[in-house]
């Protein structure tokens, strides 16, 4: 039987498992499974699977659910980022946030950014790609956003990250950044001066990343990481 790998479906009815034309070239032409190896796969809506192959067709397989869980805990990470102009470190910001669970990922139109268009179907792939390497649980959404929406959108927790030292008010402490929690980050020259005073009147609380002026996707990383540390 071929080595530990993960596959994605959503197609799931009575403990049964169906997976489309690319998976099968993966697993049944490329890695060489056959009928009743045990593989591993995710719905991407936070439940993990194991199953034996119960048929193999030209254009698709399907798998007999053996076990099914899902962990206790799931990270409520939710991050509102505004667009990047290079598609590549796009692509990358989402492949790293489906690995860290993210639970979603909202691309924003804001001040200043210089790209309006973005390839949702292109970065669901890349989702599904990072999701399938690191057995992940957790499929981010992935979304576009207006500015005005995304200061409507009501979680426990409310945070905006920017470079405005002009702009007086309270920090939010690190227990601000936990259970369901959304966050502000800016594109490529930062919210402009009346976005990070308009979230503010929303109620937004103001987060620091350090005295270093960090990259979009990498101030990504940074709220991640913290929030899963």
């Amino acid at each position: 039987m071929p080595g530990h790998f993960s596959f994605f479906t959503q197609n799931i009815q009575n403990n049964v498992a169906v997976f489309d034309e690319n998976d099968t070239r993966h697993a049944i032409q490329a890695l060489r499974y056959q009928m009743g190896d045990e593989i591993s796969f995710s719905d991407g809506l936070g439940n993990r699977y194991k199953g034996n192959i119960s048929q193999i067709e030209k254009r698709a397989f399907q798998v007999t659910i053996t076990q099914k869980g899902t962990p206790d805990y799931q990270p409520q990470l939710h991050i509102a980022v505004g667009i990047i102009k290079h598609a590549d470190r796009m692509e990358w910001l989402v492949e790293k946030c489906t690995e860290l669970g993210v639970k979603s990922i909202s691309f924003l139109q804001t001040g200043n950014v210089e790209k309006a268009r973005i390839n949702l179907e292109r970065l669901q792939k890349v989702a599904i790609a990072a999701l399938k390497q690191c057995h992940g649980y957790r499929l981010p959404e992935i979304r576009t956003s207006g500015w005005k929406d995304i200061l409507q959108e009501n979680h426990r927790n409310r945070l905006i990250c920017h470079c405005h030292t002009d702009i007086q008010q309270p920090s939010s402490s690190a227990d601000g950044l936990s259970g369901d929690c959304l966050v502000l980050l800016g594109p490529e020259g930062d919210f402009t001066t009346e976005e990070v005073k308009q979230a503010i009147a929303k109620g937004f609380q103001c987060y620091s990343l350090g005295a270093l002026v960090l990259r979009t996707e990498t101030a990504c990383m940074a709220i991640a990481a913290r929030y899963l540390g």
